[in-house]
């Protein structure tokens, strides 16, 4: 019996693991449009749906690629490093922790004078409070669980503001709607369009 145990356990690290590696995407054809820094949520795994929007993302054109949740540091600090070379429309978009994600890190470029243009939220976790930091915000969340996952903007927000809530989902689910992945294609040209 333990080693039944320790063989389910085993395999379900080596799953969880699996989904830590690096997304390979789809190449950006020509000068992309902008850049897209996506991130997933828990242990990585969980939020397969940020994978298909970011390649979505890749293949209309944008500089898209997808993260784990923790990496937002080292992203935080790419965008900072390239300056004025950094593609605009900028956008940022998580999934729960990756959501919190997000947040932090719109809200550490803007201590350092980088605004960022979009920043979408797919059912944040934990971090519910939103920094000055962007200049719009769509946060897209589910109330079929107890949790309310409605942003709460900081009194110095200065951006657009829009709370989506869609009951169609879980918080696991959420993530995998195409519909909700053609809204931030839509939401990404219409900035791009009236720059």
């Amino acid at each position: 019996m333990g080693a039944m145990i320790r063989g389910r356990r085993a395999m379900v690290a080596s799953l969880m693991l699996a989904g830590c590696g690096p997304t390979r995407l789809p190449p950006v054809n020509g000068q992309a449009k902008g850049r897209v820094v996506v991130f997933r949520g828990f242990v990585n795994f969980f939020s397969t749906g940020m994978n298909i929007l970011a390649a979505q993302l890749r293949l209309a054109g944008w500089d898209a690629s997808v993260h784990n949740h923790v990496e937002w540091e080292a992203q935080a600090g790419a965008a900072l490093a390239a300056g004025p070379a950094l593609a605009r429309p900028f956008a940022i978009v998580g999934h729960s922790l990756g959501a919190d994600t997000a947040l932090r890190m719109s809200g550490r470029l803007r201590q350092e004078g980088l605004a960022t243009d979009l920043l979408v939220t797919f059912d944040p976790h934990i971090l519910l409070d939103l920094p000055r930091g962007a200049r719009r915000v769509v946060n897209f969340y589910q109330g079929n669980e107890t949790i309310d996952r409605v942003l709460r903007p900081a009194r110095d927000f200065d951006g657009a503001l829009e709370q989506r809530r869609d009951d169609r989902h879980w918080h696991l689910s959420i993530d995998k709607d195409t519909a909700l992945h053609a809204e931030v294609l839509r939401m990404l040209e219409a900035i791009r369009a009236g720059s």
